[in-house]
């Protein structure tokens, strides 16, 4: 049985996926393949997976029309044969030795290895209870919330992990994962070393943030949480909800999200946490204009 079964969503990659193929056939460990799923590309970034394929037997292409990368990762688990599961996007590379240190954590004891384990907050520790990674990953702290950078048992990944809407582009990956950590009650195993390379980023810098889409994003991250649970999070989410109400306050005016259902729920939440806003939150929000919350954002 394939240990490691490497999945690439591949989408109008033609200047990147050939290096990101390399770096993938070029690890260390050997006992993997590579799942390569095409997803409507216009380029030529399929007859690139299919050379590759007729070169390695490792190598696998799936060519589908345009689903999205949700889509396109689930498609690629399915038809993995590995006992875990690593995913890649197609404009990154992994480190050559990446693999090697990921898979010599894993065990009988966890469904997930987690990377880059020097992006968290607090000591270094080889394995996190999957109640305190919970409030991490709800927090979205470090790297969790992306799904690239570790391992998952397979079995674990179902269709619900992906069954996300295709228009969340952007938050889309922080939902794979709380479903994910509440699918399963084993701790999770940390690697402190660096074991990817993340390429330019393209989603986050040309996302336009609204109201309403945060207020469907939250929708989906409190269905994603067991609803018993949810005042056990609560404070938790709101973290992040706040980080999404600040890229907001930059993109759209505060007559907009000011009276929008995201920021009355998330007044009553803090009411419900006996929180409110500090005083950093109040003099950002409050700035007079856009411009002055966006220059504040990127120089801090």
């Amino acid at each position: 049985m394939t240990r490691i079964s490497v999945v690439v969503p591949v989408y109008n990659s033609e200047d990147t996926i050939e290096e990101c193929i390399k770096s993938i056939l070029s690890q260390t460990v050997n006992d993997i393949e590579l799942v390569l799923v095409n997803d409507g590309s216009k380029d030529n970034s399929g007859d690139v997976c299919d050379k590759y394929a007729e070169e390695d037997n490792r190598t696998k292409v799936i060519h589908q029309k345009n689903k999205g990368r949700s889509e396109a990762r689930s498609v690629g688990v399915k038809a993995a044969k590995g006992e875990w599961i690593c995913f890649v996007d197609s404009d990154d590379t992994l480190p050559v030795d990446a693999l090697e240190l990921l898979i010599a954590k894993a065990s009988d004891s966890c469904d997930i290895v987690f990377g880059n384990g020097y992006t968290l907050p607090g000591e270094h520790r080889e394995v996190i209870p999957i109640d305190e990674f919970r409030h991490l990953a709800v927090r979205a702290e470090g790297t969790i919330g992306v799904p690239w950078g570790s391992l998952y048992r397979r079995k674990k990944l179902t269709d619900w992990m992906f069954n996300i809407p295709k228009h969340i582009y952007n938050g889309e990956d922080y939902l794979f994962w709380l479903r994910l950590v509440f699918n399963t009650e084993l701790p999770v195993r940390v690697v402190y070393e660096k074991v990817y390379n993340k390429g330019a980023e393209h989603t986050s810098n040309s996302f336009t943030w609204t109201a309403d889409y945060c207020y469907e994003l939250n929708e989906l991250r409190k269905a994603s949480i067991p609803s018993e649970q949810h005042s056990e999070y609560l404070a938790d989410m709101l973290c992040d909800r706040m980080e999404n109400l600040y890229a907001t306050a930059v993109y759209t005016p505060r007559s907009e999200w000011k009276h929008s259902r995201y920021y009355a729920d998330i007044i009553t939440d803090m009411q419900k946490c006996g929180r409110s806003m500090t005083l950093r939150n109040r003099l950002f929000l409050n700035l007079p204009s856009r411009r002055l919350r966006k220059l504040l954002v990127f120089n801090s």
